[in-house]
């Protein structure tokens, strides 16, 4: 909560500082980049943001950040093709990564989310990571769509296909939680702590917990507020 307030109070005190164009981005000396390949675009317009990594090795990708984000300490990295990382407004995050290897994956962060701690977004093979709006993030959380390496069975044939990973509006993902390849958590859920979720849950408002995560507890929703 910390760092969104700062954010916040970021863009109420220095408005004049928030017109980041991709030109501007890049001699602000505030951020480091590295692209190689062509047609590469970065856009970020009325944001904060600073301290963060930018690699990109291949053609076409994008990386797009929302009006009035925070970002701190981030570290962007896209080796591939046709890619694109998107983050909504008004999102806020410290010492995150987005990573992309392959052609054609897109990592998605929906407006208003909050991440309070390291996480790690990895999209490989022509998937998709996709978090909804509303949502809030712990520390240490890792997403993952793919092992980046191939399990054979008894004929040669690989048995682990990547797979996108899809979070609906307002989910809670509690710290040190793992989101797998082929998972959907759908709205106002909560992923408990230290979860390895492994497979998809089809109904709304439910607590997920475990090693490997199962519904827990039915009919509940959250809010950020103590109340």
């Amino acid at each position: 909560m910390k760092l969104f307030d700062f954010g916040k109070r970021f863009i109420k005190r220095y408005p004049s500082m928030l017109h980041i164009s991709a030109v501007l981005y890049s001699l602000s000396g505030l951020n480091r980049k590295k692209i190689r390949g062509s047609s590469n675009e970065i856009k970020a317009k009325e944001a904060f943001i600073r301290n963060n990594h930018i690699s990109i090795c291949g053609n076409n990708n994008k990386i797009i950040v929302g009006s009035k984000c925070f970002l701190k300490g981030c570290r962007f990295s896209i080796i591939g093709n046709d890619n694109v990382i998107e983050i909504g407004d008004m999102t806020a995050a410290h010492n995150v990564d987005f990573c992309i290897e392959n052609n054609n994956n897109h990592i998605t962060i929906g407006s208003h989310c909050l991440f309070a701690g390291k996480a790690q977004l990895a999209a490989i093979e022509g998937t998709n990571i996709f978090l909804g709006e509303h949502c809030l993030l712990s520390g240490d959380i890792v997403f993952r769509t793919g092992d980046s390496h191939s399990i054979l069975d008894g004929t040669g044939q690989r048995i682990n296909p990547s797979a996108d990973i899809v979070v609906d509006d307002h989910v809670w993902i509690g710290y040190r939680a793992f989101i797998n390849k082929g998972v959907h958590i759908m709205k106002d859920s909560i992923v408990g702590t230290g979860a390895v979720v492994t497979r998809k849950f089809d109904e709304d408002g439910v607590v997920i917990a475990g090693v490997p995560a199962n519904i827990v507890k039915h009919n509940i929703s959250w809010d950020i507020n103590r109340i």
